[in-house]
């Protein structure tokens, strides 16, 4: 990115590792001295690995991409006040999270095991994804009841489920099943242009933008989990992974 005067109308990149908190704290710093605000952020990463995999900082992997790098990114972003929440009625900012449905499969969260690295079988890889994903769902129910007390919305606080895509999601199948599971998804998912459709909805149409904790299964509104709705729930992981989620951790 460059910190000089930037055109509208044009897109900069820049390379953030998100299974290193190192790396993501860095892509924090550089935002900060390269965008005057952030309007809207989505926050869209995910992956099933083949086989149990740990993090930079010894995490389970899933659960740091789906869910440490996002509350890192979104401490970061409000700390630094690239992430700026609005008094003004319809103009809040926007933090968008793409996540699951299966976080309605998901065993309940251990706190006391929270992201600690598991060894499992590739069979096991969707229960320990769904997971993952309640951890995510869990925090964007909990950040958007912290950013939003009381009153007009401040930071208006989304996730969604996209439906089955045909992404890369499964290229770390093994190479018997690929071609098994590419004709499938080719028949049967949706292509990324459809699936961006909830996401188009809550980053632009107005009424999203005038309420907080909007959960779209596809383009149907439907209430996330009890599991991930609990504020004891959110309570506990918010304070859980705060020491998880500073620079120093390791």
């Amino acid at each position: 990115m460059s910190s000089g005067p930037r055109d509208p109308n044009t897109c900069e990149c820049s390379k953030v590792d998100l299974a290193d908190l190192a790396s993501v704290h860095r892509f924090c710093d550089e935002l900060r001295g390269a965008v005057p605000a952030v309007d809207i952020a989505v926050l869209n990463a995910g992956l099933m690995p083949r086989r149990p995999s740990r993090s930079t900082q010894g995490h389970e992997l899933m659960f740091a991409v789906h869910f440490l790098a996002n509350r890192v990114l979104v401490d970061r972003l409000l700390a630094d006040g690239v992430i700026r929440p609005s008094d003004t009625p319809g103009h809040a900012p926007r933090v968008v999270v793409v996540s699951s449905e299966a976080h309605r499969a998901a065993d309940a969260i251990d706190f006391n095991q929270l992201g600690a690295f598991t060894p499992y079988r590739f069979s096991d890889g969707l229960k320990f994804y769904g997971l993952s994903k309640l951890v995510q769902c869990t925090f964007v129910h909990e950040l958007s009841r912290r950013l939003n007390p009381r009153g007009p919305v401040r930071v208006a606080v989304h996730a969604l489920c996209p439906g089955p895509i045909n992404s890369a999601i499964a290229r770390e199948a093994p190479l018997s099943l690929k071609p098994l599971l590419g004709g499938v998804m080719k028949a049967f998912f949706a292509t990324p242009e459809r699936a961006a459709a909830p996401v188009i909805y809550l980053c632009c149409s107005a009424a999203a933008g005038q309420r907080t904790g909007i959960y779209l299964h596809m383009m149907r509104e439907k209430e996330l989990s009890a599991e991930a709705r609990d504020p004891d729930n959110g309570a506990r992981l918010w304070a859980k992974s705060g020491g998880m989620a500073s620079r120093d951790a390791r």
